[in-house]
């Protein structure tokens, strides 16, 4: 990354010499407090566990045994117009699927994600920009607290953003947390693929972003 940065502020350093006016190959960099964003969302997730493996229940995300209702507030900083940072909280209600009976757990998720947004990336920078299309990635930790247990996670999804006015927009949000076979309070080991090895959950959001 570091390479192809310096080899492309090289090729802009070079156009800048060769056109007027210099202005137009310039970058202007905001202070460490500009560019921030708080989001709260209320969201519904659908749990999908190691322990189920072979026992043929409906992976329809609407199932009572596998669906629940919770929240997520997050704080993050754009530090370019494509790449931006985002700490996140997710929480708080959630399913233990080991049957097809409803068994609710109190879990939160915390996680950092990186923020790719393109559609600065691939058609420039635009603040009327209506709709911003946003894929991220991350890490970080679940809890258990029904079971008092933690475990690791990866974090994948796509952010889409639609502006309301310079301060206020609307995000909808797809994603999936990745995390390890025990976060559920079991530790069984059933599986060895990617999906069916771990703990999965799979979850939409709809709120509010701040800037």
């Amino acid at each position: 990354l570091l390479m192809v940065l310096a080899l492309a502020g090289v090729s802009v350093a070079g156009m800048a010499q060769a056109e007027t006016p210099v202005e137009k190959y310039s970058v202007a960099t905001n202070s460490f407090w500009s560019n921030w964003f708080i989001q709260a969302n209320v969201a519904g997730s659908a749990f999908y566990s190691n322990e189920e493996k072979g026992l043929g229940y409906s992976k329809s995300p609407f199932k009572g045994f596998r669906n629940n209702l919770g929240f997520s507030v997050a704080v993050g900083k754009w530090f370019t117009p494509g790449l931006g940072l985002r700490t996140k909280f997710q929480g708080v209600w959630g399913r233990q699927v080991y049957d097809d009976v409803k068994h609710t757990r109190h879990m939160w998720t915390l996680n950092e994600n990186v923020l790719f947004n393109l559609s600065n990336m691939l058609y420039g920078y635009n603040p009327e920009r209506v709709w911003n299309f946003v894929p991220f990635l991350g890490g970080g930790i679940n809890r258990n607290c029904s079971d008092n247990n933690y475990a690791m996670n990866l974090s994948f999804g796509i952010l889409n953003t639609f502006r309301v006015s310079n301060k206020v927009g609307i995000n909808f949000e797809l994603g999936w947390n990745y995390a390890e076979e025990d976060f559920d309070g079991i530790s069984a080991g059933k599986g060895s693929r990617i999906w069916e090895g771990k703990d999965n959950r799979l979850y939409a959001e709809v709120g509010l972003t701040f800037n």
